[in-house]
């Protein structure tokens, strides 16, 4: 391990380039690579990463959505829910597939942290149990929640199974947060707004609970949860690029926000492939942080809190 470490907190890996670059389509970037497990691990030989967290998505709800859209309009009533009571299982098939795929790869590749993904809109409390357990079988070291692509908010009681199986096997959680995705009826916010962990982080003080994208849009609520809840961490990806772009932190700016939240808070985070992790790297080294501060941000947070 080297002396001055660093690890990525937030990324995805795919089976295969079409996969990477179809579930990627919708990102308004270029897209440098397919994201699979070869890249990866070439960006982190360059880059002197020491272990990154691999989350596996499965979009659950556009995909539901998608299939019902396509049922013929005046389909009885009774063979429209043999329709429905399938697609569920499919997609709960679909996301097991993926979930195992992720622990498969940590199995071979050790410096791959694999964080699977569960939908508590879809899965019942049994079924959420029986999958962490089968899930920590295979390897797995972590969740990854996203209340933007599922449709629900941080303190939605169907959560609560997750929450209660994750501080129990202490697994931490990684839950996506910020503006993203579509605004949901009735003025409570976007699904991911981080005010709504607060009952999380107060209910299960043993969970760890690392709230994704330093909150994009809503970090003023991220630090009056660091400051209030010695179990909330949050993470770099999505925030580092286009610093001083028109509309973005400046370094400065950055580095304002970095404190307020809590140095010791702040784990680093990339979102590759969406992001490259070289010049996120190269931008926290160019913050001006004190020296200590930037070894924290960019590894020694994240090994203390995911306990490596």
């Amino acid at each position: 391990m080297p002396d001055a470490i660093i690890i990525d907190v937030h990324a995805h890996v795919y089976r295969t380039p079409e996969i990477g670059r179809q579930a990627m389509e919708n990102f308004a970037r270029p897209l440098k690579w397919g994201g699979i497990i070869d890249e990866l691990q070439a960006i982190m030989r360059e880059a002197g990463t020491w272990r990154t967290v691999i989350a596996t998505v499965t979009p659950t709800l556009a995909m539901r959505e998608k299939a019902l859209a396509q049922l013929p309009a005046h389909l009885p009533r009774e063979d429209r829910e043999q329709v429905e009571a399938e697609i569920h299982e499919r997609l709960l098939q679909r996301m097991d597939h993926n979930n195992l795929w992720g622990c498969e790869v940590g199995s071979h590749h050790p410096e791959l942290l694999p964080f699977i993904n569960l939908d508590p809109i879809l899965m019942d409390a049994v079924t959420i149990r029986r999958k962490v357990r089968e899930a920590v079988a295979k390897g797995a070291r972590g969740i990854v929640l996203l209340p933007s692509l599922h449709g629900f908010y941080g303190n939605d009681r169907r959560v609560w199974p997750i929450y209660e199986m994750a501080q129990t096997l202490r697994l931490p959680i990684l839950a996506q947060t910020g503006d993203a995705g579509r605004l949901p009826a009735g003025g409570r916010g976007h699904w991911g707004r981080p005010r709504y962990f607060g009952d999380v982080a107060a209910s299960f003080p043993k969970l760890t609970l690392i709230l994704g994208h330093l909150g994009k849009g809503y970090e003023s609520e991220i630090a009056t949860l660091t400051r209030r809840y010695p179990n909330v961490y949050t993470e770099t990806s999505m925030r580092l690029s286009g610093l001083d772009d028109p509309g973005k932190w400046t370094p400065a700016e950055a580095v304002t926000w970095f404190r307020l939240i809590g140095v010791d808070r702040i784990l680093f985070g990339t979102k590759w492939p969406l992001f490259d992790p070289r010049e996120a790297i190269e931008l926290v080294q160019k913050l001006p942080l004190t020296a200590e501060e930037r070894c924290k941000i960019l590894g020694e947070n994240a090994r203390r809190v995911l306990r490596l």
